[in-house]
């Protein structure tokens, strides 16, 4: 993808609407599992999470939570971080690749946030890459005029459904449970606070790697699962670091300049090797999948708000931009990022 003119550059980096992050949170399930207990639990060799995958612990909801309970926790926390009282909010929407419940998670948020009647709720699908479509709705709907204040919650919680029996450990060991919640608005050029402003987001589908992850309900109740690991690994580090390539080239903002990648993450030894392939230190990757686990569409979400925790500590001048980076089954791919305001 060639690069675009540099005046053109300019003015979407400066962004007409400008459209900013203004709080994040991130919580995780409140059982943290040693991966030697997953390991255990799944039937696999003891220490095959920590050595294969690098996974040192997984975050599993408890009986009290679910997708509900954590997305409203973590979209609480935004809102105070934000200063923005739930009647302020235009719109939420919501991302989960597993709740499938009626009213709909974002029905459901709607009602536990105590938001007003006219504010819209909306879900959005894409499982891991569901965080980045989130994002891009958010942004057009502030974009068009249509809202001012849009809160963005993602909430997965896959040990009750990737569950012994049903899964092979391989698979279903990888996951835990967590949501995620930003407020995006927009701000003034001078009332910003230090915010991130959006970019753009780019997306695409490579459906030639369609078949390398399928998971459907089986007749007797459990999943069928078809789980390629190594050609799967294979597809996601070539195309994400694609994905990073061309947003690299349309944002103009080189990778050796970027503060924080918050991207998906199948697993930690994945993300070293992609902070590799991409010439970057693993260090500017936040290390979500080493503690909690795959998190579905909530690990992209994770990982940008521990990228803006990390910003937020530097001073205002010395804050990097932020690239965004995720795939979803099928293979669907997403990119986007972010830059301080001055």
């Amino acid at each position: 993808m060639p690069p675009r003119p540099a005046g053109k550059q300019e003015r979407n980096l400066a962004g007409p609407k400008n459209i900013s992050i203004v709080s994040s949170a991130a919580v995780m399930g409140s059982r943290i599992l040693p991966s030697e207990e997953i390991d255990r639990a799944f039937g696999m060799s003891i220490g095959k999470l920590r050595s294969r995958a690098g996974i040192e612990s997984v975050a599993y909801a408890d009986d009290a939570e679910n997708e509900l309970v954590l997305g409203a926790e973590a979209a609480q926390a935004a809102l105070r971080a934000a200063s923005c009282g739930a009647q302020q909010v235009d719109w939420i929407v919501a991302t989960s690749e597993t709740h499938h419940d009626y009213p709909s998670l974002s029905a459901q948020l709607h009602s536990r946030l105590l938001v007003r009647e006219t504010c819209g709720a909306l879900d959005v699908g894409g499982a891991c890459l569901g965080l980045l479509n989130a994002l891009a709705v958010a942004h057009s709907l502030i974009g068009s005029g249509q809202a001012q204040t849009v809160a963005v919650v993602t909430a997965d919680v896959h040990s009750r459904t990737l569950t012994p029996g049903r899964v092979a450990g391989e698979f279903g060991g990888l996951f835990g449970d967590g949501a995620s919640a930003f407020i995006l608005r927009r701000e003034a050029n001078g009332n910003a606070k230090g915010g991130y402003r959006l970019g753009e987001f780019l997306f695409g589908c490579a459906g030639q790697y369609a078949a390398a992850i399928q998971v459907s309900d089986a007749k007797d109740g459990g999943l069928a699962v078809r789980f390629d690991g190594e050609a799967l690994s294979r597809a996601a580090i070539t195309r994400m670091e694609k994905v990073l390539t061309a947003v690299e080239l349309r944002s103009g903002i080189s990778r050796a300049d970027v503060g924080g990648f918050a991207t998906h993450q199948p697993n930690p030894r994945l993300v070293t090797l992609l902070a590799k392939q991409c010439g970057v230190s693993p260090a500017t990757f936040p290390p979500i999948a080493k503690t909690s686990g795959n998190l579905g569409s909530s690990t992209c979400g994770a990982a940008l708000h521990a990228a803006l925790q990390a910003a937020a500590k530097r001073a205002r001048g010395e804050r990097q931009p932020i690239f965004l980076a995720s795939l979803g089954p099928g293979l669907l791919f997403g990119g986007g990022w972010l830059t301080p305001h001055e």
